[in-house]
């Protein structure tokens, strides 16, 4: 076994750092005590930043502070509009964002997650429930006990469940139902403002280079901005983004800024069929619409579309950026801390371009890989590591634990089950 197996991966280190804390933890401290746990070089701060983007319980609260999701789930609170199907089956059918709430680890990997969940129904029983797949959606399995409590209170379909977070490491969430008539429609309005604002400042100032963000990152991050820590919830999370944001859902990939001309099309589209509402069922709920639970077969939005003067995805870009390379170099957390290095140590020289960083830290991670896999280099081949350490500012050893492994959450949404 060699030495660097002797001591736990960043990966680890930054999981029970974050998942050990009662607070969000600022970089700069998760760095100071991942160097109490094991050594580290010169590439500490970018192997922690690293090891952050592939932990989706790691989640930004605040400019590079981040807190363990189960941790901010603490005392928040979420809003459910029940439907008939639900009343109907018994079964709570799940959205990415409560998916996150009841099962925080499941889209790690999303890998079906075996935990029981604990539900206090407010003047009820406390029931036991697990994960299942119902109409091709992750759902809770609530059973005949909660529609029993549900028929005792006086609910129906399109009340709304609201449901709080009491333990959710643990596992522990309440319940009680909130009739239409009750609703605190100003205060829930301002709610819903408050996160369609904010879903559009986290999506356009995502650092990946991406044409969408994932639902799932959206939803955590939403969390750790928050948006549900109110007594009063919000609505629904898609509604609530397609009726108050500009943000627009393409296709399985995730949100994604709409062209101005493409909000101008589908608002021209809602004014022809507003007539058809009867005023009895929400057209949100009667057509999917904010359920997370999108029709198979729907086409892709045209969300480019920049007929006109109608602006793109990529306008939410500073406006001196002119060069999608070059905009995802500024947004690049591992090339921006090269920078930083290679201006302090080697003012006089030319840096690597972006892309020339990556191909040859690419090319570091290999030979990483293979040391790992055979126990030892080549001389040469260890001659060229650390030749690559040195000239990138990176600390071989963060490629250390099996990091490389991770997943980078390619695997097909969680409703294609």
């Amino acid at each position: 076994m060699t030495n660097t197996l002797q001591y736990p991966s960043y990966l680890d280190c930054v999981a029970g750092i974050l998942g050990c804390s009662a607070e969000p933890l600022l970089v700069d401290e998760l760095v100071n005590r991942v160097k109490a746990q094991r050594p580290t070089g010169k590439g500490v701060r970018s192997a922690v930043y690293q090891a952050i983007g592939k932990l989706y319980q790691a989640v930004p609260v605040a400019q590079a502070t981040f807190g363990w999701l189960p941790t901010l789930l603490q005392g928040q609170t979420f809003r459910h509009p029940l439907n008939n199907s639900e009343m109907q089956r018994g079964n709570l059918l799940m959205d990415e964002l409560e998916h996150a709430l009841f099962f925080p680890e499941f889209f790690q990997d999303h890998q079906p997650d075996a935990r029981l969940v604990r539900l206090h129904l407010m003047g009820g029983p406390v029931l036991e429930v697990h994960a299942a797949v119902d109409q091709e959606t992750w759902a809770l399995r609530m059973g005949k006990d909660f529609l029993d409590w549900v028929d005792e209170a006086g609910g129906a379909a399109y009340d709304d469940l609201l449901i709080h977070v009491l333990d959710a490491a643990a596992g522990e969430y309440s319940m009680r139902l909130q009739p239409r008539e009750g609703r605190q429609e100003a205060e829930i309005h301002e709610r819903n403002l408050h996160m369609a604002r904010t879903a559009e400042a986290i999506v356009s100032g995502d650092r990946k280079s991406r044409s969408a963000m994932p639902v799932w990152e959206l939803a955590a991050a939403l969390i750790g901005r928050g948006v549900f820590a109110d007594t009063v919830a919000p609505d629904d999370m898609h509604f609530v983004l397609h009726e108050h944001s500009t943000l627009r859902l393409l296709d399985d990939l995730g949100y994604a800024q709409a062209s101005r001309e493409y909000l101008r099309r589908e608002k021209r589209q809602h004014e022809k069929s507003v007539g058809r509402y009867d005023g009895e069922t929400p057209p949100w709920l009667e057509t999917g619409q904010g359920s997370g639970r999108q029709p198979a077969g729907r086409e892709v939005p045209d969300l480019f579309d920049d007929e006109g003067d109608g602006d793109g995805f990529w306008d939410v870009v500073e406006d001196n950026v002119t060069d999608f390379s070059d905009m995802e170099a500024a947004h690049c957390e591992g090339y921006q801390y090269y920078l930083s290095e290679f201006k302090l140590f080697m003012p006089a020289e030319d840096p690597l371009g972006h892309m020339d960083y990556h191909l040859l830290e690419a090319e570091l991670e290999t030979l990483v890989g293979l040391e790992h896999e055979f126990g030892y280099l080549m001389p040469e081949q260890a001659e060229r590591k650390q030749a690559l350490a040195a000239r990138l500012f990176i600390d071989p050893d963060m490629f250390y634990g099996g990091d490389w492994d991770q997943s980078d959450y390619d695997a097909p949404p969680y409703w294609d089950n």
